[in-house]
């Protein structure tokens, strides 16, 4: 008689665990998390692919509008600060500041003149100072006669590319002409053109 030699069937874990997978996915968990909760040291700060709003370029507001030189225009950086009045005409904020301007985009700051006194107003042909920098573009402005109360708003167009980047300071000159004679308002804008 013969006698048959099976191998043993090996024994079927029921609820057993594999504590090296465990372990592994543990640390792999705890991985990811570190990275994306730490993030970047300091000051830095990485954005995500594709995380800014389609919105914005360089993280200011696109107005959807394309400049006279072909780049897209965006809202006005930094902030305008202090009054200037001049011949019954008066602007609060007539001080910008736009901070750090990404170069190949324009930006277009703007005052808002009221004629606060008694007496209607005409106001002249703009005129800009170029004390550190270059290359304002032309004043646009709604209305040059202002009747006591009424408003206009005076823009020009900013947009610097290589080679014209670095500190600017333009002194921005409006006359006015009133009852009393004639008068200049003065107004200003600085920047940091680069990237």
């Amino acid at each position: 008689m013969s006698t048959t030699h099976s191998k043993p069937k090996p024994k079927a874990r029921r609820g057993g665990v594999n504590v090296g997978l465990v372990i592994s996915l543990a640390v792999f968990v705890v991985a990811v998390l570190a990275v994306a909760f730490m993030g970047p040291r300091g000051d830095e700060v990485t954005p995500l692919a594709g995380a800014e709003d389609p919105g914005t370029i360089a993280g200011l507001k696109a107005t959807g509008e394309t400049s006279g030189m072909g780049v897209p225009v965006v809202e006005v950086p930094g902030s305008a600060s202090g009054t200037a009045s001049a011949g019954g005409v008066t602007v609060e904020g007539a001080e910008w500041a736009m901070g750090q301007v990404p170069l190949d985009i324009a930006v277009r700051p703007y005052w808002t003149l009221m004629n606060t006194g008694s007496e209607t107003v005409t106001l002249g042909e703009p005129q800009a100072e170029i004390r550190e920098g270059c290359c304002p573009g032309p004043f646009a402005m709604d209305a040059t006669t202002l009747a006591p109360g009424e408003s206009t708003v005076l823009t020009f167009e900013l947009g610097m590319s290589e080679g014209m980047d670095g500190w600017h300071d333009m002194g921005v000159y409006v006359p006015v002409e009133g009852a009393d004679g004639e008068a200049v308002l003065a107004l200003a804008v600085t920047g940091d053109f680069r990237n």
